[in-house]
């Protein structure tokens, strides 16, 4: 009776270790990921933000018909990080009319 006792209980041992492995393991991988889609959402925030920064200012800065140089500046610098941030070419175009402006 021992000999068949303590294989069975020695394979039920290894299938819940086994079990509370692969629990463990799901949590900490669903858990990242909404870490991940967290981070994602900030970025996607920031971008947007940067969007409507840089088209506000580009756009006051062409109804003053001037711009001053350090604003062009922190401008640009705007500029690139909303590219770094996977931003598209939608402010090339303001960009390059501010950059034609004329500098005060």
């Amino acid at each position: 009776m021992q000999e068949l006792l303590l294989p069975l209980l020695t394979g039920a041992c290894g299938a819940a270790i086994i079990k509370v492995l692969d629990n463990v393991i799901m949590w900490k991988l669903n858990r990242k990921d909404t870490g991940d889609a967290k981070f994602k959402a900030l970025q996607e925030g920031q971008r947007v933000i940067l969007l409507d920064r840089i088209q506000y200012l580009c756009r006051c800065y062409i109804h003053d018909d001037k711009v001053d140089f350090d604003d062009r500046r922190r401008l640009h610098k705007m500029h690139d990080a909303y590219h770094a941030l996977g931003g598209n070419g939608d402010l090339d175009t303001l960009m390059a009319a501010v950059d034609e402006l004329p500098v005060k």
